[in-house]
């Protein structure tokens, strides 16, 4: 099982819709302080809680070339 915890304002992609958005809360509810839910404000300006398991970070990549930072 992977551990995996979420800071607040993250930037997360919910993957069954493809939306956008960042965590505006969490859930610990693991000894270790494992995130077992998370809370999504989306672009649009609505929210829902979401299982980490349906929620994944949103990478950014550099090009070393520009230096420049796009979506990943």
């Amino acid at each position: 099982m992977m551990s995996e915890t979420y800071n607040l304002g993250e930037s997360v992609v919910h993957r069954g819709s493809g939306k956008m958005g960042e965590v505006v809360d969490a859930s610990d509810s693991t000894k270790d302080g494992t995130t077992e839910s998370v809370k999504i404000k989306y672009e649009d300006g609505s929210t829902d809680w979401h299982s980490v398991s349906e929620v994944s970070k949103m990478l950014y990549e550099t090009d070393p070339t520009t230096n420049e930072t796009l979506l990943g």
